[in-house]
């Protein structure tokens, strides 16, 4: 359902602020009880455009906002109200809106830092880009800029986004507690395992309180030669973990035939230079739906390895049992494998419920006369260290 609202000024919330690029007017749109401000709110050169709706494309992703001005720095600035951490995602739709067939390429930017380079691909499919940062101040730059090498490539937007994490360290509540301030952490995956549907943020004023309540979108990930488990639901037992996974999430899973077996799920990762990844491992375990009975009371004993090094032990015993793991820094280049195996003395398989990958790049000091931008990436203190004892991660 979409709703439209006159509004003066807009309210911008200090959970969350969603931008419809593109709408036209000065109306607030609800859709599905979320509220969306049009974007000339926050910016001011580019032209409009209207795209047919699709069943497979949300509603506020039919509009976007084009910048003839390519080789300009066409910038929204976001009034945040604080600077702790945020879930920043920019949508991009493009649905031959030019006619030309061709979906252009470009840079996006945040804080004057390089976030990703937009490339759409196919003309029909949307595409988004996410990172958590804690921006240094309350009023933070969202831009876009053509590259000379791909000519007169046209930056478009369909959608912009930022949530607010709100880090209340009761009863295990951090939300990406290893994230550092200053560092922007860019999500390369998210993944339900296990699962047949995306999981999001239900949009509904009645929405069931255990699922996503972060605005983050969880893409289901069967994998072939494993066994998908659904589990009995337990009410809210996953916001009781750190990042408040959604019971749609911990209630699926993914586990080889038998004890002996591993759980193997290669990453891509940017290859250009060794960088530093940021993962979340949810585990978790219960009754099993419509699947072979195990003996819960027995110990599911799990090793987590990184490119062949081993790195956490994880235990699960009895019914409605979980842990969430959290690997960082760990260095890489290229693809990474992650290896679920079965520990010492273990009687049930290994298991994996959900993964999230992020890698990380620092922004340098901001000055008054902008912000200067360090291109390097993150390399920590201990980095040698790291390397000299654990050889062989990422």
């Amino acid at each position: 359902m979409l709703l439209r609202f006159h509004v003066v000024n807009p309210v911008i919330l200090n959970y969350f602020l969603r931008i419809d690029c593109g709408l036209t007017g000065k109306t607030t749109e609800t859709y599905n009880n979320q509220s969306w401000f049009p974007d000339s709110y926050f910016i001011d050169p580019g032209k409009t455009m209207q795209i047919s709706s699709s069943a497979n494309v949300p509603q506020f992703m039919t509009t976007l906002r084009y910048f003839p001005n390519a080789e300009g720095k066409n910038c929204y600035r976001l009034p945040l109200t604080n600077t702790q951490k945020f879930i920043f995602r920019a949508g991009f739709y493009y649905g031959n809106y030019d006619g030309k067939s061709q979906p252009p390429v470009f840079d996006l930017s945040l804080g004057g830092q390089l976030w990703a380079t937009v490339n759409s691909f196919a003309t029909d499919v949307p595409v988004f880009h996410e990172l958590v940062y804690a921006p240094r101040n309350d009023n933070i730059s969202v831009c876009l800029m053509g590259r000379k090498e791909y000519g007169t490539a046209t930056p478009f937007i369909s959608s912009l986004e930022a949530t607010y994490l709100n880090e209340d360290e009761t009863d295990n509540h951090t939300v990406y507690g290893m994230m550092r301030n200053g560092t922007a952490y860019h999500l390369v995956a998210r993944l339900n395992f296990g699962g047949y549907d995306q999981v999001i943020e239900p949009w509904s004023g009645w929405a069931d309180t255990c699922e996503e309540k972060l605005n983050r979108y969880w893409t289901p990930q069967s994998m072939s030669g494993y066994t998908n488990l659904t589990f009995l639901p337990t009410s809210c037992y996953g916001t009781t973990y750190e990042n408040r996974p959604p019971n749609s999430v911990i209630n699926t899973a993914i586990s080889p035939t038998n004890a002996s077996q591993s759980i193997y799920v290669p990453v891509n990762l940017p290859t250009s230079t060794p960088q530093s990844a940021y993962i979340v491992l949810y585990f978790y375990q219960n009754r099993i739906i419509d699947g072979p009975p195990e003996n819960l009371n027995a110990t599911r004993n799990m090793d987590v390895y990184i490119d062949g090094i081993m790195r956490r032990n994880v235990k699960l015993e009895g019914f409605t049992s979980g842990e969430v793991v959290t690997l960082y820094p760990v260095l890489f280049q290229g693809t990474v494998n992650v290896t679920i195996s079965p520990g010492n003395g273990t009687v049930l398989p290994p298991l994996l419920n959900g993964m999230e990958v992020f890698y990380g790049t620092e922004l340098a000091e901001e000055t008054s006369g902008g912000v200067k931008i360090s291109s390097y990436v993150i390399v920590v203190a201990v980095c040698q260290l790291f390397v000299s004892l654990l050889f062989g991660l990422f």
